[in-house]
């Protein structure tokens, strides 16, 4: 009796074991089954940003890229102004009348800042590779066009050939810069 006893102590046991096991197991199951849900919806979300702003940084990039070869233009129109006028006795002032003005560049840098600060990890490393070399070009310019202004306005009204000279070349280089600028926008429109 005592082994009738004791074998069903162990038949007890083992099914206290088994559906313990179970139960485990369906817990187990069930843990990781939402874990990877989780992960499949991150992962989705995640994709569904990088795509959004790599489209707003390509709608700005486009963007920038209209408005500086507007401002390239004008630039080379100011270049041929100056030589045409580079041996008159015409002021500085009088050439860039003539040229309707002198223009900087407008360009935003927004979405690359918001991109680089929030999700720098996502984005494919050909593709920041050129947003670095738009936003160094874009400091660059932005040094030259400084430089430009600050020869400018002491010579404003000089008519000297000379001074015409040096502000052909700061304009060129300028201009140089402006239009590697360019060519960067360019690379960044043609990938994908």
């Amino acid at each position: 009796m005592k082994t009738t006893i004791n074998a069903m102590k162990k038949r007890l046991n083992l099914n206290k074991f088994k559906s313990y096991f179970k139960e485990l197991s369906i817990i187990t199951i069930s843990v990781l089954l939402a874990l990877i849900i989780s992960n499949i919806k991150e992962s989705r979300q995640a994709k569904k940003y990088h795509r959004a702003s790599i489209e707003t940084i390509r709608s700005e990039v486009q963007q920038n890229h209209e408005s500086l070869k507007h401002t390239v233009d004008l630039h080379l129109k100011m270049l041929d102004t100056i030589h045409k006028y580079e041996n008159s006795p015409v002021t500085i002032e009088e050439i860039v009348q003539k040229a309707h003005g002198l223009q900087g560049m407008t360009v935003t840098n927004t979405a690359l800042e918001f991109y680089k600060r929030n999700k720098i990890n996502d984005i494919d490393f050909e593709i920041m590779s050129v947003l670095l070399n738009i936003e160094s070009a874009t400091m660059m310019i932005d040094t030259k066009m400084s430089k430009l202004v600050d020869f400018l306005y002491p010579n404003i009204y000089n008519d000297a050939k000379e001074s015409k000279r040096m502000f052909f070349n700061y304009l060129s280089n300028v201009l140089n810069s402006e239009q590697w600028l360019l060519e960067e926008y360019e690379d960044f429109l043609k990938e994908e």
